[in-house]
C-alpha cells in the first residue's frame, strides 16, 4: 500500500498515522507507507473492505505453481527486477519494477519493503501444516513478515524466505499489501 493510499485511511479516521513524517510528503506519495506496525495493517485492510493475506497466500502469489525461487523465476536478483542491496539506498515508488512481476502479476513481491501477513510466525508449523491453503497457527506472540527490503540481500529476497516480529513493531523496513476474498 502506498503512502496516498494509507493518507486516505488517516482522513477518514479509520487509520492512525504511520510513524514516519514522510508519508505525508508528495515526493513520496507512490511510495510504500511504512512504519506501520501489523494492527495499523490490519485496520488499513479493513477500512478498504479487504484483508492481510495469509503467509499460504502471499507465498504463492510471489512463487506461482512452478515454486520459483522469486518472484520472476529462478535467476539471481538484479536491480532491473527489485529494489533490494541497498542499491537505491531507500524505498521507490510501487510498481517501479515490472519485470520482477510474479506469475500473476503482482508487484513488489521481493524487496522495498517487508510485509505483514495475517499468520503468526512458528518456525515449526510447515511441517504439521495442511496442506492445501495453510491458515497459519492459531495463537503466537510475533506476525510473519515476507518479502524482504530495499538493503536485503538475494536470500532475503528468495520467495520462501520468512521474517517476524512483534506485531506491535514498527520501523523503516515495515509496509504490507491486503488482498481481496473471492
Amino acid at each position: 500500500m502506498t503512502n496516498a493510499q494509507y493518507a486516505l485511511c488517516v482522513s477518514a479516521g479509520g487509520c492512525t498515522s504511520p510513524n514516519d513524517s514522510r508519508w505525508q510528503d508528495s515526493n513520496y506519495r507512490d511510495h510504500p507507507v511504512r512504519y506501520v506496525d501489523w494492527n495499523q495493517a490490519r485496520a488499513y485492510c479493513a477500512w478498504a473492505g479487504v484483508r492481510l493475506p495469509t503467509e499460504a497466500e502471499w507465498e504463492k502469489a510471489a512463487r506461482g505453481t512452478d515454486g520459483r525461487i522469486y518472484p520472476w523465476g529462478d535467476s539471481a536478483p538484479d536491480e532491473r527486477r527489485l529494489n533490494y542491496n541497498g542499491n537505491v539506498g531507500s524505498t521507490t515508488a510501487v510498481g517501479t519494477y515490472p519485470t520482477g512481476a510474479s506469475p500473476y502479476g503482482a508487484l513488489d513481491m521481493a524487496g522495498n519493503v517487508w510485509e505483514w501477513v495475517n499468520d503468526w510466525y512458528d518456525s515449526g508449523y510447515y511441517s504439521q501444516s495442511p496442506s492445501d491453503n495453510p491458515q497459519g497457527p492459531a495463537t503466537g506472540e510475533s506476525r510473519v513478515l515476507r518479502g524482504g527490503t530495499w538493503d536485503g540481500y538475494d536470500d532475503l529476497v528468495r520467495s520462501a524466505d520468512r521474517n517476524y516480529d512483534l506485531p506491535v513493531v514498527w520501523g523503516l523496513y515495515l509496509g504490507f499489501r491486503c488482498v481481496r476474498s473471492q
